[in-house]
Formats: structure tokens, sequence, C-alpha cells
């Protein structure tokens, strides 16, 4: 008796590892799917009307055809909607290429990098925020604490093409990198130049902190739209909001719990109807549906963890 007791504790044990051993790769591996998808659609917000998109030389096309603008006569740009395309970020220091979508909640980084709405649009005067996740959904920013003062970062928009020099941070003058508190949105404050400041979370696979980075346009800035007063009580609250979105969905939990529940349940009648029938019939049939209830079961555990 002791004997099956343990051994049906020891099948569980096997099976929670396996369980966790598929979320870690759901979290490195299949959000990163996920984003390269959502990439290829962004490129094509950025496409001129009627240009297609299905392959790297027709992104590089695109990306010329947009530095070729000049920004001292490109008419002033607003932000799009959240969620569609804001341009291409490059950093050759770590091989970073990407679009940059409007927004910076976890929906929009599931993306790419992602515009901080309140700031200005990369290129045009002030500062422009942008985020990045580190280790999850393709980890665009995972590098970020490489750059150096003197890197280069391009920032290629509707209005041309901008490139900006990574400065020293304010802990030492070899170091680009420093860290705040999640909560302290005064980064993203206009300082009185024209500058980039990159954030994503820290260390990496936790959100216990925000790693910043910031680098000042070389050139003129584009022109920007007038802005749009924000109601009252906004401004600094709104910046920190979207960190807040950050922090994850708590009413994601329960249909996680439930999707894994159903998935166990669902094995168990495998292995219930393989001793009444036959075994690898019984598999065959039932682990399909199994792990497609895990797939939903890890989309709402990660909903529920913060943005890595």
């Amino acid at each position: 008796m002791i004997a099956r007791i343990l051994g049906a504790i020891g099948r569980l044990m096997v099976a929670a590892g396996l369980f966790l051993l598929g979320f870690v790769a759901f979290q490195l591996w299949g959000t990163g799917l996920q984003e390269s998808n959502a990439q290829e659609s962004l490129v094509a917000d950025l496409a001129p009307p009627g240009e297609a998109t299905t392959s790297t030389a027709d992104t590089e096309s695109i990306v010329d055809q947009l530095a070729a603008i000049d920004p001292g006569t490109a008419p002033p740009l607003p932000a799009p909607p959240v969620g569609q395309a804001v341009g291409f970020i490059e950093i050759p220091a770590i091989e970073l290429t990407r679009v940059v979508v409007e927004g910076v909640s976890k929906a929009e980084l599931k993306q790419g990098p992602g515009h901080y709405p309140d700031t200005p649009l990369p290129g045009q005067p002030g500062n422009s925020g942008i985020a990045g996740h580190r280790t999850t959904y393709g980890a665009p920013f995972n590098r970020i604490d490489e750059l150096v003062p003197g890197d280069e970062v391009v920032l290629t928009t509707k209005q041309g093409r901008f490139v900006y020099r990574v400065i020293p941070g304010p802990s030492a003058p070899t170091q680009a990198w420093y860290t705040v508190d999640p909560s302290d949105v005064s980064v993203l404050n206009d300082v009185g130049d024209n500058r980039v400041t990159l954030t994503a979370c820290h260390p990496k696979y936790s959100a216990e902190e925000r790693i910043i980075v910031h680098a000042v346009l070389e050139t003129p800035p584009a022109a920007a739209a007038p802005a749009v007063a924000p109601p009252p009580g906004t401004g600094e609250q709104a910046g920190a909001a979207s960190e807040a979105d950050l922090g994850g969905d708590q009413d994601a939990l329960a249909p996680a719990v439930m999707w894994g529940t159903a998935a166990f349940l669902v094995l168990i009648a495998a292995w219930a109807l393989g001793r009444a029938w036959r075994p690898v019939p019984s598999y065959l049939l039932l682990t399909p549906l199994a792990l497609g209830m895990v797939w939903m079961c890890y989309t709402y555990l990660d909903r529920y963890l913060p943005a890595l």
C-alpha cells in the first residue's frame, strides 16, 4: 500500500516538473514565436501602400525608404493608435532590429518594444520613452545592460532617420545603464534636450526594478504634431499607470487554474480509457486535447505574471 502511494506521489511530482519545464519553454521560446508573428504584421503597417513585406529584404527596403525622408521638411507626425507601428529601432552594438509599437501595456509589449504614449515620438523634441522585454517575447532589450556611452541607437519613423548617442548614466562616466524603482517615472521627464530613454525590467527574470539607458539625438529634431492637453489629474499619473500595467493581470489566475485542472482531468481520462480499452489509441486520442488545454493554461499564467 505504501509503495503504491509513494509511486503515485512520484508520478505527480514528475508531472509537475514536466509542467514547469514546459512553462519555462513557453516563456523563453513560445512567446518569441508570438512576437515574431506580431513583428511581421507591424512591418506591414509601415510599408508604402501596395508593397509586400514577405522577406528580410522587403523590411530593409522599407527602412531605407523611411530613412530617405528629410526630417527637416517632414510634416508633423501625430502618435499612431495604440497597438500600431511607430517605426524601427536599431542598436548595432547589441544586434537589435525591431519595430516599435505604440503603447507599453503587456498586450503591446508582446508585439515588440513599446513607445510610451505620453512621451514625444522618436525623433521629435523632448524625451521619448521606449520599453521592452528582457527575457520573454523575443527579449528585444535583453542586452541593453551591455550598452556603453557612445553606442548608437537609430530610430527610423515616417519622419526620417534619427541617430541617438548613448550617454553615461548617473552612476559612473563609463557606465550607461542604471536602475530605478518601477514606480519612478521621472526618468521620462523632459530635461531640456532631445533624447530617447530605454526601459526594461531588472534584473533578468524579475520585475523588481527598471533598468534605464538614455541616448541623446545628434541632429535637429523633426516637427511634432500640436499637443493635446491631457485631462486634469493625468501627466505623471499616466506614466505610473503604464508601469502598473506591467505588473500582471490578477484576474488571469482563475482561468489558468481552470485550464490546468481540465488538462489534468483529460489525462486521467486517457489513463482510465487506456486501462479499459487500449493505451496507445487512448493517449493518441486525448493527449492533443490535453496539450491544447495546457497551452491555454500557460497563456493565462503568462498574463498573470509580471512582464519580464
